[in-house]
């Protein structure tokens, strides 16, 4: 995700600046900015409660699902704000449509694999995810923005261990519910989620104590391979 803790002994948190755009928008566009994302945001994943939710008395674990998505959007609602965040129109679209496209997810189809299998996938990457999100708690947001450094807990093996989580998530739900427009909606959303990711490390790179977590972690999203 876009803030991490600074490797130390002792696991401390520093925050850190990232220097500042030549010309930074008023703080009334980015307010406004940040309420109409916020406010799509919650449109989409109530549109999924209720598409999800008619689907629990068949698949009562597609719950984990709405849980998953839902912590997002309560931790997008309380995030800290920043003034280090990225100012480039394409970065708020990639951050934007990598979290509403699985928004738009359905149940249905005839299932890939063993409730088990998928179910068992589905609470792996929520649990991955979840405990990425509690390292990062109010410093967690969906534009590429330097809120911190941190890189304790999960982000000690990769640099994105929230984006592998819910990619884990998606796969054990479409195999469950193998629909193509959940193909298609999360086949987009993990191109978009590798553009935001790469978004994000160009901003915060510029930070030193970033570029030194990068060179100490080296795989972005799975160890081993990317």
């Amino acid at each position: 995700m876009a803030v991490f803790e600074t490797a130390s002994p002792r696991t401390a948190t520093v925050e850190l600046a990232i220097k500042a755009p030549t010309k930074a928008p008023a703080a009334s566009t980015l307010r406004l900015i940040d309420w109409v994302e916020k406010t799509v945001i919650l449109i989409l994943f109530f549109g999924l409660l209720s598409r999800i939710g008619a689907t629990l008395a068949q698949h009562p674990f597609n719950i984990l699902l709405l849980v998953s998505d839902g912590i997002v959007v309560v931790m997008m609602v309380l995030r800290r704000r920043t003034d280090a965040v990225s100012q480039l129109p394409m970065d708020w679209l990639l951050a934007l449509g990598a979290t509403a496209a699985p928004l738009m997810a359905i149940g249905g189809g005839r299932a890939l694999t063993s409730d088990a299998v998928g179910y068992g996938l589905m609470a792996s990457g929520l649990f991955l995810s979840l405990y990425a999100k509690v390292a990062l708690w109010r410093s967690f947001g969906l534009v590429a923005a330097n809120r911190g450094i941190k890189s304790s807990g999960p982000y000690r093996l990769v640099r994105h261990p929230m984006y592998l989580g819910y990619t884990i998530t998606q796969v054990g739900f479409v195999l469950l519910n193998p629909v193509w427009t959940n193909f298609a909606l999360y086949g987009s959303a993990f191109l978009l989620q590798i553009l935001r990711l790469r978004a994000e490390e160009e901003l915060l790179s510029r930070d030193p104590a970033y570029a030194a977590y990068m060179k100490a972690t080296p795989y972005r999203l799975a160890p081993g391979i990317f």
